[in-house]
């Protein structure tokens, strides 16, 4: 599956998702995302279109010599699916479907070619926020993958632990710092679109630590700096070798 960023890892706070229509509108109250910039290893954008109620409508690839749209649909007020889409809104074929139960969403199965179903992840949700994702793989009739995640008082996720089940020795506890200013992403809705992609909606993190559960040794420490505008919104990011530029409607 292509995502929106692929070195960044899974999961975070999950809310609820509504829409009305496609329109787009430059939002005049709380900020909205605009665009990302990445400047480092390599140089791209990401940039966000929105609906009349706020909700995202598409995020368009840019820089990367593969662009792309993903284009999302709602149907009765909830997220329905995201298909991606050449720079001309030509389908290619790729489909996020979100799967409800009862009006309550559940998960998530991912198509190419429209049919065949590639992978999928089962949502288990408690206050509001996803506290565990089960991942099936390709023709997988078993999860291989659990993810517990936890959140403090903000509703920023504090840890995930990732738990491969065919192979234990490669699990993982990830545990994460903020600070107390505004998110990019704030005020974005349906933000389980953005699933495989961000960390937290809330405040941005300064911290992500990596271990190993089964002798406790670091993996990876990452820790980054930001720049804020005089609204408490981070205009950027660094870690010291890529930076993240945040532009604002």
């Amino acid at each position: 599956m292509k995502k929106l960023i692929a070195f960044l890892s899974i999961p975070i706070l999950i809310l609820s998702c509504t829409s009305d229509d496609g329109d787009q509108v430059v939002p005049q109250s709380d900020k909205l995302l605009r665009t990302i910039s990445f400047s480092g290893s390599s140089s791209y954008s990401l940039t966000f279109f929105y609906n009349l109620d706020k909700t995202i409508d598409r995020i368009q690839s840019s820089g990367t010599g593969d662009d792309f749209i993903k284009q999302f649909f709602y149907q009765n007020g909830n997220i329905d699916r995201a298909e991606f889409q050449d720079i001309n809104g030509v389908s290619n074929g790729t489909v996020e479907r979100f799967i409800y139960e009862n009006g309550e969403l559940v998960g998530r199965e991912d198509y190419f070619n429209n049919t065949t179903l590639d992978e999928k992840y089962e949502y288990e949700f408690s206050n509001g926020v996803v506290g565990e994702i089960r991942y099936f793989g390709f023709n997988e009739t078993s999860f291989s993958r659990r993810i517990l995640l936890e959140y403090n008082a903000n509703q920023n996720l504090t840890a995930q632990t990732i738990n491969n089940v065919n192979n234990s020795n490669s699990d993982v506890v990830v545990t994460y710092s903020y600070d107390d200013k505004k998110n990019p992403l704030n005020n974005f809705e349906p933000n389980i679109v953005l699933i495989d992609d961000f960390k937290s909606f809330q405040n941005n993190i300064t911290s992500e630590v990596s271990r190993n559960p089964s002798n406790n040794n670091n993996v990876s420490t990452s820790n980054f700096a930001y720049t804020y505008d005089s609204d408490g919104y981070a205009t950027s990011r660094t870690d010291g070798s890529e930076t993240m530029t945040y532009s604002y409607y």
